[in-house]
């Protein structure tokens, strides 16, 4: 019933929002939110130049570090773009150890951050080893004008394995269908953030924040096109959740072996002993 209650609560909210819009402005201020950690140089060498490239001019692009501690900012000032605009959180958020629980909602920290800095009309997201297509936010905010949507994605290329390209994106949107670095949605739909808890549902956080959405009726529109890719990174051989699930069995690995040699520390007379001659 409280749940049932805060809906409600949201859905009213997001209706007065709604009210309170005044005409589209012809180029209005999207805000693009880059959560990161230490990829200092992916991030200054790949994705930053790709989002700095676009053919929509009026961004600000608003970095946050969680809690980084590598030359990210250096590499950032590089660029000389003053479109940029950096902030390092001065301690990192808190993820589960386990590592596909990790993988489900690291970087949750930061992005709501990006959100509390966010000044646009309009919201994109882009992962800091990910690249858009050059038109990317000028094709969803085209979008969003013909539909009157409120939430607009493209599809997304992931490279899961060397040369192995997955397509990801489609209609109805659902779990899964959705690529964290190929949607656009409403500034006013700020409130609602990132939950860092959304593993214990089993889901990731972006997706956990879509669902949201869904449920509160934000209106969504998907163009059928691919307009942000996600490579491998250098020195990487699988990626996305096959990723996450080998990391989560090497760990648990570690974890048994760690386990067996307490025990066997613990238990006396059967370490560093010769058998009676």
């Amino acid at each position: 019933m409280a749940s049932g209650r805060r809906l409600d609560a949201f859905r009213l909210h997001i209706g007065r929002l709604r009210a309170r819009l005044g005409p589209q402005e012809a180029e209005p201020l999207v805000s693009v939110v880059v959560p990161t950690f230490n990829r200092g140089p992916l991030l200054a060498g790949r994705t930053l130049p790709a989002a700095l490239a676009q053919t929509y001019r009026r961004t600000e692009i608003i970095i946050v570090g969680d809690a980084c501690t590598d030359d990210t900012e250096d590499r950032i000032l590089a660029l000389g773009d003053p479109r940029l605009r950096f902030e390092n959180l001065a301690e990192r958020g808190r993820y589960p150890e386990d590592p596909l629980l990790r993988w489900m909602v690291a970087g949750t920290k930061p992005a709501n951050r990006g959100l509390d800095l966010a000044r646009g009309d309009w919201i994109a997201f882009l992962d800091d080893d990910d690249v858009w297509e050059p038109d990317h936010l000028e094709s969803l905010v085209s979008v969003a004008w013909e539909t009157g949507a409120e939430f607009v994605y493209g599809a997304g290329l992931l490279e899961r394995s060397p040369g192995e390209w997955l397509r990801i994106g489609g209609s109805p949107p659902a779990t899964g269908k959705i690529l964290h670095s190929a949607v656009l949605y409403r500034g006013y739909l700020r409130f609602l953030r990132y939950d860092p808890e959304a593993w214990q549902a089993g889901i990731g956080g972006d997706a956990h924040l879509w669902c949201r959405m869904q449920r509160l009726g934000v209106r969504f529109a998907f163009i059928d096109r691919v307009v942000s890719c996600s490579p491998l990174r250098p020195g990487e051989d699988l990626r996305g959740q096959r990723a996450a699930e080998r990391a989560r069995a090497e760990w648990s690995a570690r974890l048994r072996r760690a386990g067996d040699d307490a025990r066997a520390d613990r238990e006396p007379g059967l370490q560093g002993h010769h058998a009676p001659e």
